[in-house]
């Protein structure tokens, strides 16, 4: 008894559950309830609402009221309710038809009610009213639709314009309408070409211009390299040159030093017979002032062998006069006339051996004075010979000090003209190097088309 008691209530609690669910269905759920035929039995309000009915216009009537008339006639409508007929669930989305053609869309389950024996004897079906929903992916999926296509057909024009910019044409432009979200980018495609072949006009110019420099820096570093060469074989031409300046001008000091020593010998000699000239000069004057002494003394003498002469011819006279006793007197007279005659004549001899020989004195003094004059102005032009070989030697010693430096400055621009050699080597491989970048880089600019008459118009 307390078990059919619990069991009575339990059932009561099962029951009153199933209530509050159906009624918790009824409220939230479109509810309708058809016959195993498709008639309606009955519909909750949520139901009606959905379609548009009241519930005596749907009643008894048959479910295809709902449908499109094709779909009514079908043999899949006609398989739907078979299957139900069997028991079958159903659940999935329809498109139903309400009142006055509207359309609606709802998620359904078709429920097959069965009895005690498991045979079903009507069918109830719970539906949710998605027709918002459905439009709005409807709309979604048009939206989404002409979304592709515009954006197939913004594909399709840029693909070709990337075909024409992969060929490396730069004036090809987009000029096919593109929709409105893809306006922007056609014209920022069609400016960035343009931007493009402008920068690569600019480029393609430059390009030949590099090219055109790298040819001039390529033939001026060959000829810089000549120049280096020639240089090169001209400073070791100036140092073997210099060398033998140096050797001569070593010779020459060595020489002037030589001079330099011959002409102060020739000094001293020179200011010697100079001194000897002196006294030679003092001798003939001596000489001259004897002559004129014993010129004096001659004339004296001839005087005296005048008066002699006239006393002896007085005498003469006088001892003629005495006659016999005179005689003897008058032969002494006529031999102290005589002898008076003989020392006048040796005395006029005397005179004029004098007289020559101070003519030949004097002519001798004024030689003598003459050679001391040249011996004195030789002995000037020796010092100055000797002043001139002495900065003969200061010169060439500073020349020799200065072919030193001058060497030394040779062999410095030797070593620079060297490493200016190798860096023009390093100027001319690199020019070599650059003039074969500039001809690729010219190269692959040609395999571009560019607009070169007029800048491109961007389309917009």
């Amino acid at each position: 008894m307390f078990a059919r008691a619990r069991d009575r209530r339990l059932a009561e609690t099962e029951l009153r559950e199933m209530r509050a669910m159906m009624s918790a269905l009824q409220r939230s759920q479109a509810v309708i309830e058809f016959d195993l035929q498709g008639h309606v039995l009955t519909a909750n309000q949520n139901f009606l609402n959905v379609l548009g009915y009241a519930l005596d216009e749907v009643r008894g009537r048959h479910h295809r009221m709902f449908l499109d008339q094709d779909e009514a006639r079908s043999t899949a409508y006609a398989a739907f309710w078979a299957r139900l007929n069997n028991g079958e669930f159903i659940a999935d989305k329809f498109t139903r038809f309400g009142k006055g053609g509207r359309r609606v869309v709802i998620e359904a389950t078709y429920n097959p009610i069965l009895d005690e024996q498991g045979a079903p004897y009507k069918v109830v079906k719970f539906a949710t009213d998605v027709t918002a929903a459905e439009e709005e992916r409807a709309r979604r999926a048009e939206s989404d639709r002409l979304a592709a296509q515009n954006q197939a057909a913004a594909v399709s024009g840029a693909g070709g314009a990337l075909e024409a910019l992969a060929a490396g044409d730069l004036t090809y432009l987009i000029t096919t309408p593109f929709p409105e979200n893809y306006r922007l980018l056609r014209t920022n495609f069609n400016k960035a070409i343009t931007s493009l072949d402008s920068a690569m006009g600019v480029i393609r110019h430059s390009a030949g211009a590099m090219q055109s420099g790298a040819i001039d820096i390529s033939g001026s570093a060959e000829d810089l390299m000549r120049r280096t060469e020639r240089q090169d074989e001209s400073l070791k031409q100036t140092t073997v040159a210099l060398e033998q300046v140096a050797a001569t001008v070593r010779q020459t000091t060595d020489n002037a030093r030589a001079a330099d020593e011959v002409v102060v010998q020739t000094r001293a000699l020179a200011e010697s017979g100079i001194a000897v000239l002196g006294r030679a000069v003092g001798a003939m004057e001596e000489i001259e002032r004897a002559s004129r002494h014993i010129g004096e003394i001659i004339g004296v003498m001839d005087e005296i062998a005048f008066q002699t002469n006239l006393l002896a011819l007085n005498a003469g006279v006088e001892a003629a006069r005495a006659g016999e006793a005179g005689r003897g007197f008058a032969v002494v007279a006529a031999e102290v006339r005589a002898l008076a005659q003989r020392s006048a004549d040796s005395a006029r001899e005397i005179k004029l051996l004098i007289s020559s020989s101070t003519a030949k004195v004097d002519d001798g003094v004024a030689l003598v004075r003459q050679s001391g004059e040249a011996l004195t102005a030789i002995n000037s032009g020796i010092r100055e010979v000797s002043d001139l070989m002495t900065e003969v030697r200061g010169s060439t010693t500073d020349q020799a000090h200065r072919l030193v430096e001058v060497d030394s400055a040779i062999a410095d621009m030797n070593q620079v003209t060297r490493q200016n050699a190798g860096m023009v080597e390093q100027l001319r491989s690199g020019s070599l190097s650059l003039r074969a970048d500039c001809a690729e880089l010219t190269d692959l600019i040609a395999r571009f088309r560019i607009t070169t008459d007029q800048p491109l118009a961007v389309a917009v």
